[in-house]
């Protein structure tokens, strides 16, 4: 599922505010959600 969030995130199809979700939904770790923003910070 974390791949997917990524790639999807890093194409623009999800925002910040998809990822709280997904962290609210326990989809995704609090620790993930920085990661990955951090690996568009890096594109």
């Amino acid at each position: 599922m974390l791949s997917y969030i990524k790639e999807y995130y890093l194409l623009g199809l999800y925002t910040d505010t998809n990822l709280d979700v997904f962290v609210n939904a326990r989809w995704i770790t609090e620790e993930q959600k920085q990661e990955i923003i951090a690996s568009k910070a890096t594109q």
